[in-house]
């Protein structure tokens, strides 16, 4: 079934057995572990914080003003059972400096409070709190209340997201293969009738070729198409959220009135998909509905309509008004084209999404849509890469904003430089906020030993020219440094950095310099703590209270493990940070670097967390030298052959009695 348990249903007839057509079978999946043994971790609180002392001094007029800061912010979080709590936090206070950079001003906040918890037997979360809302119809917004979904994380892997389904008849027990511009993509046996695939990856775009090739030698071959646009769900699955609760607003002037939110997806069997969603509020409703289409060779569309009524609370006024949307996304294989995403919207002038009805009329955020173009597209020339994008939204009351991107790129050698990558990127913007054209050109040329050596020219409308060649390197340890030198606005310049990860936090120092100008420097700790019945454990790889694994290692220090540069510390804990929840994970032991004088039992065990959750597993392991003695009574007989050796302090046999007292240990 769905969560990958293996059932197989046969029929028979007297002493006969046939074999049930493929179409049968429930799905399973053989690396996929089923909800039933996932893991909640044990009950803990944890803190990622990053603090970032800031000090510069810059020239303005004829002064030099000097400015000093300190500031940190993070996620505390705590632990129970298979709820988590969580806190975002940020601080900031600026130390000594002039009259002009605000001397002694202080700021500690949370900016986000929150709980949340799986519901593996319904494929859902649920969370409380500070909020936003997350939908595929409706603009986000900051709201404090609760809300429920279903999270498509916590099915196989072949089942996120969107794919066709590959059916077709087989005549005997056959091979059903699907390749793509001769990749094998995906093979399985099938036995004798109908078949149905749909564990294939969402990531896959364009034209499907399958094959199904028979017993008796013969082939099947045609051609299924996979596309994908938001919205399209596979057949027979349910995607649904929703929420309740009352808009945060940052700022601006507003009401917050009570709201409620729904949204529902269905995969119907025709490669379709029904949508629909719904806000409401006092003085404020909305209801969308649309249709997604995976239409084969053509591509995959969606389109969906919005209305709304609103009674405005600044002047009273009521009006209801449509927004109309359409998706599409297609990729042509001949011409090695992928249109990734075509999104058009328009939006009538009466037209008033949540955002609008609840937050500052003034703000510009809050300007009257009219109509929003999105398009990006790959195509690959030859051995150039390059990468386009547009993005253009009209206002009813303000002026537009665009921006259009261009990107190619190619990778090349010549004589003893091997894999020189060479990028040429062009950027321009209209807006309210901001006009102008940038152009940037660089080149990364590898020099092995984790060297590269880079250079880069860029320029934009204003006139200004900036020309950098830099050096970057680092080892296996977990230390990065580069250096870089150049001009900025005609002027020289200088700058450098280095990072240094350890087990237990990463720190990092950069420099700064321009001539006549200004000299900047900073120092950043980034780390973990996490806190449970084993005691404190420090870690460099946490974030934003994200799923983690905590490791014991029976007391045994320094022990190697394999995700980033993560030891057992001298207690013999160690914490592995940002884990994919719902993701089947193997802890693992890094043997090529495990010392002679430690023995680790079973170094690999696999496990799936939920998301926020402490893991936990413990490796049998043991730290000496390796002996070879011979072991007699006090009699000076040796002793019997085949008698095992224990240690007292920990139970555990650690050899067996050869011939003669001889004993390895």
């Amino acid at each position: 079934d769905l969560d990958g348990n293996y059932r197989a249903k046969w029929v028979t007839s007297g002493w006969k057995s046939t074999n049930v057509p493929q179409i049968a079978f429930e799905y399973s999946d053989p690396n996929y572990i089923p909800r039933e043994r996932w893991s909640d971790g044990v009950d803990g609180a944890m803190l990622d914080y990053h603090v970032i002392a800031n000090s510069s001094r810059r020239r303005a007029s004829a002064d030099w003003l000097t400015s000093n800061s300190l500031r940190s912010y993070g996620t505390l979080g705590a632990n129970f059972g298979a709820w988590r709590f969580r806190g975002d936090y940020q601080a900031w206070t600026q130390l000594g400096g002039d009259k002009d950079s605000r001397n002694g001003e202080e700021k500690a906040e949370f900016s986000r409070l929150y709980a949340f918890r799986a519901l593996p037997e319904i494929r859902s979360m649920v969370a409380l709190g500070h909020n936003y809302l997350n939908s595929d119809i409706f603009d986000s917004f900051a709201y404090t209340g609760a809300s429920i979904e279903s999270d498509e994380r916590m099915l196989p892997p072949g089942l996120r997201g969107y794919a066709p389904l590959i059916s077709g008849v087989a005549r005997s027990n056959a091979t059903v293969t699907v390749s793509q511009q001769g990749r094998v993509l995906y093979a399985t046996k099938v036995s004798a009738g109908a078949f149905a695939l749909q564990d294939i990856s969402a990531s896959v775009q364009g034209a499907l070729d399958v094959t199904v090739e028979e017993e008796d030698g013969t082939v099947q071959r045609f051609q299924v198409f996979a596309a994908a646009v938001p919205f399209l769900a596979r057949q027979g699955e349910l995607r649904y959220k929703a929420a309740v609760g009352r808009p945060r607003l940052f700022g601006g002037a507003g009401v917050t009135p009570t709201m409620s939110f729904a949204e529902a997806a269905y995969g119907l069997p025709i490669d379709a998909t029904v949508y629909a969603g719904a806000i409401g509020a006092s003085g404020y409703s909305s209801f969308a509905l649309g249709l997604g289409k995976d239409l084969g060779d053509i591509g995959a569309l969606s389109a969906d309509v919005t209305t709304s009524r609103a009674t405005l609370w600044w002047n009273n006024e009521t009006r209801s008004g449509q927004s109309y949307r359409l998706n599409y996304s297609k990729r042509f294989d001949q011409l090695e084209t992928d249109l990734r995403f075509f999104g058009y919207r328009f939006s009538d002038k009466t037209y008033t999404s949540f955002s609008q009805f609840s937050g500052d009329p003034t703000s510009v955020s809050n300007a009257g849509g009219r109509q929003r173009v999105s398009v990006t597209l790959a195509k690959r020339f030859f051995d150039y890469s390059t990468f386009l994008s547009v993005d253009h939204s009209s206002y009813w009351d303000r002026p537009s904003d665009d921006r259009l991107g261009f990107t190619v790129a190619r990778t090349i050698s010549f004589g003893n430089l091997k894999n020189v990558g060479l990028n040429l990127s062009a950027f321009y913007t209209r807006g309210a906020v901001n006009d102008g054209t940038q152009v940037y050109v660089s080149a990364t040329i590898p020099l092995g030993n984790n060297q590269t050596a880079t250079t880069n020219i860029s320029s934009n409308s204003s006139g200004r020219t900036d020309i950098n060649a830099g050096f970057m390197g680092g080892d296996s340890d977990g230390l990065t440094y580069a250096a870089y030198a150049g001009t900025a606005s005609g002027k020289p310049m200088a700058s450098g950095n280095v990072r240094k990860m350890t087990s237990a936090a990463q720190i990092s120092a950069q420099l700064s310099t321009q001539a006549d100008s200004y000299t900047s420097g900073s120092v950043q700790l980034d780390g973990s703590l996490v806190a449970t019945r084993f005691g404190v454990t420090p870690h460099s790889n946490g974030y934003n209270g994200g799923t983690r694994l905590l490791v014991s290692t029976d007391g045994v220090p320094d022990v190697p493990l394999f995700g980033g540069q993560a030891r057992t510390n001298d207690a013999g804990f160690a914490v592995i940070g940002s884990l994919s929840p719902f993701n089947t994970y193997d802890a693992r032991v890094n043997t090529n670097k495990l010392s002679l004088e430690t023995q680790v039992a079973q170094p690999v065990q696999r496990l799936v967390l939920t998301e926020g959750a402490i893991g936990y597993v413990h490796f049998d392991a043991a730290r000496g030298r390796n002996l070879q003695v011979t072991l007699a009574k006090s009699d000076g007989r040796p002793l019997p052959f085949g008698a095992p050796v224990v240690d007292l302090k920990t139970g555990k046999e650690v050899g067996i009695v050869g011939e003669g007292g001889l004993t390895y240990l």
